[in-house]
């Protein structure tokens, strides 16, 4: 488990210090929510600045941390202000064990982002092996 989040944390910092616009900010580095597979195959978070009620700039980030013939995958999942949940489009990794990825976006939904957290799965074929959320993190705005 340790090994794994020193994956993310390496990841995150690069992250951070890619400087892309719509990343997070500097400021947020030290907003991360996480997870890792049960199986040991997957470690994912995410990084995030609240733009308003509907909107955040968020980075995802994934790393594959299991010598396997699996790949991985990390979205976001969001509750909005109505209440329902959404999830965005799956990101995904195939270059193998010690890869890690990462993807800078500006998620937005109609009905408000009331909470967000990432879902990471590792997958063989087409079938996922294990899953993860991470913590939530609460819309300010609201």
């Amino acid at each position: 488990m340790r090994r794994h989040i020193v994956a993310l944390l390496a990841a995150t910092a690069t992250a951070a210090a890619l400087g892309v616009a719509g990343a997070p900010s500097a400021s947020a580095a030290a907003l991360v929510k996480s997870c890792s597979t049960s199986d040991g195959g997957a470690s994912g978070g995410m990084q995030w600045d609240w733009n308003s009620k509907k909107s955040m700039d968020v980075a995802l980030i994934l790393a594959d941390t299991e010598a396997d013939s699996n790949w991985v995958r990390i979205r976001l999942d969001i509750t909005t202000g109505e209440g329902n949940r959404y999830t965005y489009k799956w990101r995904e990794l195939h270059d193998g064990n010690g890869s890690n990825k990462t993807w800078t976006t500006t998620a937005t939904h109609d009905d408000g982002i009331v909470s967000a957290r990432v879902q990471v799965e590792d997958v063989h074929g087409t079938s996922p092996q294990s899953t993860c959320y991470s913590g939530k993190a609460y819309n300010s705005y609201y």
